[in-house]
């Protein structure tokens, strides 16, 4: 759900020397303290999903918990899939309670676009996921499968807010540098308005370098060396994931209301 790529937009040709080193502050402690735990490869993934899935079973009870780690594991796998494809190298999934999961991208995509393409695997394999549980519970008519389907519509659907180290924000940075400020009022709308969990202002507020920095790079060739017909097929793709996300969770959540009455 929460994924850590590179900490700035542009290539790293086009970098200051030491950028990239440059950590301070709360999201520099726990940068490295992730990074840490990520050299523990598939070891730290079981046992962060162990320590996740009792965490969120504690309060919300097994099925809830089998379903939410089970819906964030085949999201970011989606991330990690791409970018292996793309020939780089990137962690395997480290789970955060309450925050969702990360995954470390070990190098820098060579334009927005592949970054962009990085960014919107993972919505699209979690998406499939919970397609898979909801098309299930409507053979089966299992209540579990009906939760897993709504946890991983609802969690894909968050993930495309275009800011910052959200997803939607990797997806939309190719489009235009104007999307973040979208993604900042859309985040609190979210929280004040919706009700969503505080924990998002916490992303917010770890995801202010990332939009400021998207600002100051958008005269590089890391973005305008992208074809405006690429932009437009990018956020065409966002559109469609959004609307379908946006759909389906409220299906699944209107069966979930009536399953309670």
């Amino acid at each position: 759900m929460v994924r850590y790529p590179p900490p700035r937009f542009q290539a790293p040709q086009t970098r200051r020397p030491g950028a990239s080193r440059r950590r301070g502050g709360l999201a520099g402690v726990l940068l490295t303290i992730l990074a840490t735990l990520g050299k523990f490869g598939a070891f730290k993934t079981l046992i962060t999903l162990v320590i996740s899935f009792w965490a969120y079973a504690v309060f919300f009870g097994p099925a809830f918990a089998a379903g939410l780690v089970v819906m964030i594991l085949i999201h970011e796998m989606g991330h990690v899939i791409e970018i292996r494809r793309q020939g780089m190298k990137a962690s395997a999934p480290l789970f955060i309670p309450f925050f969702g999961a990360a995954i470390f991208q070990r190098q820098h995509a060579t334009d927005a676009l592949r970054q962009a393409q990085i960014g919107i695997a993972g919505p699209i394999a979690g998406t499939v996921g919970a397609t898979v549980a909801f098309v299930l519970y409507s053979t089966m008519h299992q209540p579990e499968l009906l939760v897993w389907a709504y946890l991983g519509f609802f969690i894909n659907l968050i993930n495309l807010i275009p800011l910052g180290m959200l997803d939607g924000g990797w997806i939309l940075a190719v489009v235009s540098k104007w999307f973040q400020l979208l993604g900042v009022a859309l985040m609190l709308l979210a929280v004040v308005v919706v009700g969503l969990s505080p924990v998002f202002l916490i992303i917010a507020l770890l995801s202010i370098p990332a939009v400021v920095d998207r600002f100051r790079s958008d005269r590089l060739p890391y973005f305008r060396a992208v074809p405006t017909g690429a932009r437009l097929a990018m956020g065409a793709a966002w559109l469609a994931l959004v609307g379908y996300l946006g759909f389906a969770t409220l299906q699944a959540n209107h069966l979930l209301n009536a399953l309670l009455r």
